[in-house]
């Protein structure tokens, strides 16, 4: 009998001594990006803290390029425990996360919330409210309206520089920010999404400059802020004056035309908030985005199933009198200040 607990107790010691780590396979966006580069560093630093092991395939915003990144890895056999999905567009996307779930591994969806033809092939979300994110830009817009309204100016078009409009958090951000306008006097008068980064947003701004010019721009809303500082470039270049201390007096007299822009996402240049060029923007933080990913992922893992099928990650208000006291705690306890939180040239 005791040789046999003997031989049990070293079977357990190996069992438990060799138990396999969880594995991960995430497909996303390049790193190379601000935004998703802060995203990958919370996804690994998270996943490393759980004894997770977790491999990342990225591409180039560009769904053909993920799907076949999808392809080549399925056609090696290999499986994971889990996969997380950001699509570049979850509609073209479809197929190949049809092919994912197919596995059945399961599927957590990142950054885009889920649609009606994707929600079955997924346990679940993790990523910003795009419609409060949204909104909250076109509060911060309606007060900054309401401020040059005290100081006895007047304008008020609104141009916005957002996502490629087949984008996934497209939909959700111009309605919510729409909604967030209403009933006011600021008027939508043009809308392009040419792309990511800032220089799409200086290529889609340069266009819409020159078809809405002879209406007069007085407002800006970026869907986030590295496209909003490539429109605020071509704003300039075109001879406007971005600065929103003029456009609302709060520079000593009133500028009418002066033009006050509002940003999202907080992956743009804090020089721009500082400056004056840019009346506020929405914190999205990829680092918290990242955690709870993998939070998610050990949650699912220990229970087979998550309390909460949609999970957001916050999305205050930032202006340049609130960013150096804005403070969060992440997923896995700590404190981070705006520089941690925000994305791009905020050190």
């Amino acid at each position: 009998m005791n040789k046999l607990i003997k031989v049990l107790a070293v079977l357990m010691c190996f069992s438990f001594g060799s138990a396999k780590a969880v594995e991960i396979v995430s497909f996303n966006a390049a790193s190379s990006e601000a935004y998703v580069g802060a995203f990958v560093k919370g996804i690994k630093a998270t996943a490393e803290q759980y004894g997770y092991d977790i491999t990342v395939f990225e591409n180039n915003y560009n769904q053909a390029e993920q799907n076949q990144q999808v392809e080549q890895y399925l056609s090696s056999g290999a499986l994971p425990d889990v996969f997380i999905w950001w699509p570049p567009d979850a509609v073209a996307g479809l197929g190949s996360l049809r092919k994912l779930a197919k596995t059945g591994v399961p599927v957590l969806k990142i950054n885009q919330l889920p649609n009606e033809q994707d929600k079955a092939f997924i346990f679940g979300y993790a990523g910003p409210d795009d419609s409060l994110r949204a909104y909250n830009a076109g509060e911060m817009m309606v007060k900054a309206m309401k401020m040059k309204q005290a100081a006895g100016g007047d304008g008020y078009n609104v141009i916005a520089l957002s996502y490629p409009h087949s984008y996934g958090g497209y939909g959700l951000s111009i309605n919510a920010f729409k909604q967030a306008i209403a009933g006011t006097d600021l008027n939508l008068i043009g809308d392009i999404g040419e792309g990511f980064g800032q220089a799409n947003g200086y290529k889609g701004a340069a266009k819409l400059i020159a078809k809405v010019k002879d209406q007069g721009i007085h407002f800006v809303y970026g869907m986030d802020d590295a496209i909003l500082t490539g429109g605020i470039k071509a704003l300039e270049e075109a001879g406007y004056n971005v600065d929103w201390y003029a456009g609302t007096g709060k520079s000593g007299s009133v500028d009418s035309d002066a033009v006050i822009t509002v940003g999202t996402v907080c992956n743009g240049d804090k020089q721009m908030i500082t400056d004056g060029k840019q009346f506020g923007t929405t914190l999205q933080s990829p680092l918290h985005e990242g955690q709870l990913a993998i939070a998610l992922v050990k949650e699912y893992m220990e229970n087979g199933k998550l309390a909460n099928y949609i999970n957001f990650t916050p999305n205050p208000s930032v202006t340049g009198a609130t960013m150096d006291f804005t403070a969060l705690r992440g997923f896995d306890g700590k404190l981070y200040g705006i520089n941690e939180l925000c994305s791009g040239a905020w050190d």
